[in-house]
């Protein structure tokens, strides 16, 4: 078979990038460490590899198969990353799981297998969002709604959510009402944090200056 050109290559890098910019935006509407950015760059290394691997080098004891393995172990420095532990509660396995997904759906479009990294997308995004909306029906911990007033123009919003998550929580939907004077009313929507941690959450935002009000709903 005819080793592919400069172009087909780069088409696969193209498209690499792209599934692996689709699993970081589900990443980045929940406010996880890793989001775009990240994901896109893993599976974009991760197809470059591959391709470097299999056709950078005019030899025929080429095996890309080891560079795949190599991915494999990369990666899971960059995942052991996204992973935090605070007394008993751990977060981001899922997004350490996404990244390992990604960097698989970067080495598989690197191969050619553009089909197969499409589905596999797709397959991958579907599982994360029924997840997320069928946790709150197998967990101990329900869904609460959290209420909060804050003047705006101290990034406020990003540490809020990270504080959610950090804690154990996943913010499922929220919505932004501005007000006068700067104020800004969030409400928000947060699973998987039990009565006590919540209050506890909610404590530590409302020491911030510019926090007028949090309370669940």
């Amino acid at each position: 078979m005819d080793a592919p050109t400069t172009l087909e290559l780069i088409g696969r890098l193209a498209v690499a990038g792209g599934l692996g910019a689709l699993l970081g935006l589900e990443r980045e509407f929940r406010f996880k460490s890793a989001g775009l950015r990240t994901h896109t760059i893993v599976a974009l290394g991760a197809a470059l590899f591959t391709i470097a691997g299999a056709f950078g080098v005019d030899t025929e004891a080429l095996d890309p198969s080891r560079v795949a393995a190599q991915v494999v172990t990369g990666i899971g420095f960059i995942g052991a990353g996204a992973i935090m532990r605070s007394g008993l509660t751990v977060t981001g396995l899922t997004t350490a799981g996404t990244l390992w997904l990604a960097a698989s759906i970067g080495v598989t479009a690197g191969m050619g297998l553009l089909v197969l990294a499409l589905v596999t997308t797709a397959f991958g995004i579907i599982v994360v969002m029924v997840a997320g909306v069928l946790k709150p029906l197998l967990g101990k911990s329900g869904t609460a709604q959290v209420e909060l007033d804050y003047y705006t123009g101290h990034g406020t919003l990003g540490p809020v959510m990270t504080l959610i998550n950090n804690a154990g929580g996943e913010v499922m939907r929220f919505s932004l009402e501005e007000g006068e004077d700067h104020l800004r009313h969030v409400s928000v929507e947060v699973t998987g944090l039990d009565h006590k941690r919540l209050v506890e959450t909610l404590a530590v935002i409302a020491t911030r200056d510019e926090v007028v009000r949090v309370s669940p709903k």
